[in-house]
């Protein structure tokens, strides 16, 4: 092997183990695929439709629910129900409905020097970009959305990155 091959395969997997690393130092990566409470609801009960229709978070009802892939959802109306019948990839939120921040923050930034990984969201705190839901933690005494805007690209691919990985795994 020439010096440029040894070279190349030091780097990956100093990658490969830095990323591994990485993973294992992750918050909550044990927790199901999709943040929903107990009775498999998601969002809080939030319409997921109304965050690209209206742009905002609209409280659904358990009277206009649907059930996709063992995951409840509520609806304001039958309309918007519709609307996520047709095509629910386009409404679910991104990183299982976990928060963007959580995951794609870097690493001794968190709330109380958590690590990045899976954590709640307040479903009133989201923002659409390139077309798709990204919910956020809030308690009105940190907002993470407000902390992710400033760094928002390189939140994203960390994020992006993280949940692929963490999915890869399990």
């Amino acid at each position: 092997m020439n010096k440029l091959n040894l070279i190349l395969i030091s780097i990956l997997i100093t990658t490969v183990t830095y990323a591994q690393e990485d993973n294992a130092k992750l918050a909550n990566i044990d927790a199901p695929y999709y943040n929903i409470n107990k009775d498999s609801l998601a969002l809080n009960g939030f319409d997921p439709t109304e965050y690209f229709v209206n742009n905002r978070a609209s409280q659904g009802s358990e009277k206009h629910q649907y059930k996709y892939q063992g995951i409840i959802y509520y609806f304001v109306n039958e309309k918007t129900k519709s609307l996520f019948i047709e095509n629910p990839e386009k409404y679910i939120p991104e990183f299982g409905g976990y928060c963007a921040y959580g995951l794609g923050m870097e690493f001794g930034l968190g709330l109380n020097g958590n690590p990045p990984g899976k954590y709640p969201v307040n479903p009133e705190t989201f923002k659409i970009i390139d077309n798709k839901l990204y919910l956020f933690y809030n308690n009105h005494v940190y907002n993470f959305l407000e902390v992710w805007e400033p760094n928002e690209m390189a939140n994203l691919e960390r994020a992006n990155e993280r949940w692929k990985a963490i999915n890869e795994k399990n």
